[in-house]
Order: structure tokens, then sequence, then C-alpha cells
């Protein structure tokens, strides 16, 4: 099993925020939510969870949410990395920080039926546990697969290095750049 950062690792960009981009230009009246969305997020004091919910507080006024999803998907799924998609398996593993009603869908997509992601209700953009990230990913890789260790893990990111304690190997992706990083 290979484990994958999702968003600028085999991803080219950071679908939380392409989805919200794609959800103004559909759906523009949510940029209504703008000025309370500003608000919120002057409150959380760098905390990458609030900062999330509060930015995601738009998702309550969304009509046809899935259906925006699946849009979203149908243009943006081409943002797979090339490299990705010639070594995928579906026994890959994702495990991302953005929500898991994105991440979902694209490993449907992609054929991957492993993942793990932020639990981020699609109704009001509220996240249940922690957020998907750093050492949290590690946590919840162990709890659902304490006895496999991944052959490789692949990021743009050295908080999710953490995941080296389960891994053979640790490769820093950049672009399509692929770095592999020695484990100490």
């Amino acid at each position: 099993m290979t484990g994958y950062d999702f968003d600028k690792t085999i991803y080219d960009g950071d679908c939380f925020i392409d989805f919200y981009l794609f959800s103004v230009f559909h759906r523009p009246y949510i940029l209504l939510m703008i000025p309370l969305q500003l608000i919120l997020l002057i409150f959380t004091f760098f905390n990458k969870k609030l900062i999330k919910q509060f930015f995601a507080c738009y998702l309550v006024i969304i009509f046809k949410k899935n259906d925006l999803i699946y849009k979203f998907w149908d243009k943006n799924l081409k943002k797979i990395k090339r490299w990705y998609i010639k070594q995928k398996t579906e026994n890959d593993i994702i495990i991302s920080a953005s929500p898991t009603f994105l991440i979902k869908e694209a490993c449907k997509r992609l054929g991957i039926k492993n993942y793990i992601a932020t639990d981020m209700n699609l109704k009001n953009g509220n996240i249940k546990g922690k957020n998907c990230y750093g050492k949290e990913k590690l946590l919840r890789f162990k709890s659902l697969f304490p006895s496999i260790t991944l052959d490789a893990f692949y990021s743009d990111s050295k908080s999710d290095f953490v995941l080296k304690d389960v891994s053979k190997k640790i490769y820093l992706v950049k672009k399509d750049r692929i770095i592999e990083i020695l484990k100490k």
C-alpha cells in the first residue's frame, strides 16, 4: 500500500479552495457570506480547524450541493498529476486535510477505495473530530490500519513527514518533481 497526500501532491492545487471558487462561479449568491466569513476568521486565532470551519460556513446556503460536487470533479479531475496517474493502484490510500465530501468523490472516480480526510459536515461546514492535518494523519492511519506499513508516502508538506513512522520511504513532491527523503 502506498500513501499520498492530495492537495499540491497528486492534485495540482488545493481542492477545497478550488471548490469554493467553483461554487462562487456557479452559486454567486454565496459572496454574500464574505463579511460573515471575515468576521469569524478574525476570531479564530490561527486555529486551523476553526479557520476551515468558518471559511466553510458558505455551505449552509448552497442548494444542490452533491450536484455541485459532481460538476466540480467533472471539470477538475484533470488536475490530477500525470505522474500519479501512471503509478496509481487501487490499493493506494489518500490521506488529506481536505473535506471527505470532496476526497471521497475524487477517489471514487480514480478507483481508489482507501482514503482518510477531514470529516466536514456538507450541510454546515462543521468539522467532527480533528482536522486531518500533521500528526492527526498519522493517528488516523494507525487507528484504521494498525498493522500496515506503507511502502511509501508522498507529500508536498513537511508536516506530513510524521507518516515516516509507518512508511518505508518518504517522498517530497514539488510540482512534478519527486525527491526521496532519507528517514532518520
